[in-house]
């Protein structure tokens, strides 16, 4: 395993926020990602969740190769806790793996409208403060711009294809995902604390989010209070986006 790890460790000068190599990703890939979306709107319903799934399959893959390229080679056989998949962006990987086996359920909608807004705006913010996207690695470079790319194709994807629920109480249903998402990742950075750096959901209750602006924030706040605003800033930015999403419907229905 090790050797086949080095074998793909190709290192390169890593990238800088906004220097030429970012703004080529965000100028190609936003685009395209936008573009393959709305040209796949209309696939049929086993079509949509066979791509949903095997999107959740290419994710797991990946972040199976993150993991263990971080352990052996950039983290000399040390675990990073990091790294451990489960912030915002990771939610994807885990909702879409599920979602074909609650076909019956009430969830899928409150998921799938979860990923369409909260996720839009995750893969957006990583994508335009990309300082933990770049690495003196190309795997892991490409690894997580890729990654936050099939990010936004979902999000359009379940927006343009109409699955999401647009009205209000659609959004209202979401919450109860983020309370559960927010309760975990704070489990997980009380558990872990000693162990290593977590901040899952960068909410961590020992330290101060590396987030832009809300870092600025808890150093006046405070930790508890600031979280509270960041998690409240999170909602009010994935609800502009749903509102976003049901204008675009409005308008597609005239």
């Amino acid at each position: 395993m090790e050797n086949l790890l080095n074998a793909t460790a190709w290192e390169m000068t890593q990238p800088q926020p906004y220097g030429t190599f970012h703004i080529i990703m965000l100028v190609m890939g936003i685009p395209l990602t936008i573009l393959l979306a709305w040209k796949l709107r209309n696939v049929s319903e086993t079509s949509y969740r066979r791509i949903l799934f095997g999107i959740a399959v290419f994710l797991i893959i990946s972040e199976l190769y993150k993991q263990l390229f971080h352990y052996y080679i950039m983290d000399n056989h040390t675990y990073d806790w990091w790294i451990f998949p489960f912030q915002l962006c990771s939610l994807p990987m885990y909702v879409c793996a599920i979602l074909p086996f609650m076909k019956k359920s009430r969830w899928p909608i409150p998921l799938v409208t979860f990923l369409m807004d909260f996720n839009l705006l995750g893969a957006f913010m990583a994508l335009l403060v990309p300082n933990g996207l770049m690495h003196p690695y190309v795997t892991m470079t490409i690894h997580a711009f890729l990654w936050h790319f099939i990010l936004l194709f979902v999000s359009f994807l379940i927006g343009f294809s109409k699955h999401g629920d647009t009205s209000i109480q659609g959004f209202l249903k979401t919450f109860p995902i983020l309370i559960i998402s927010v309760l975990i990742a704070t489990v997980l950075n009380i558990l872990f604390h000693n162990y290593g750096d977590i901040n899952m959901f960068y909410i961590s209750p020992y330290e101060i989010t590396t987030q832009p602006i809300f870092s600025q924030i808890m150093q006046y706040t405070g930790i508890p209070i600031g979280n509270l605003i960041y998690i409240s800033a999170m909602s009010l930015g994935a609800f502009l986006i749903h509102l976003l999403f049901a204008r675009l419907r409005q308008r597609n229905l005239k």
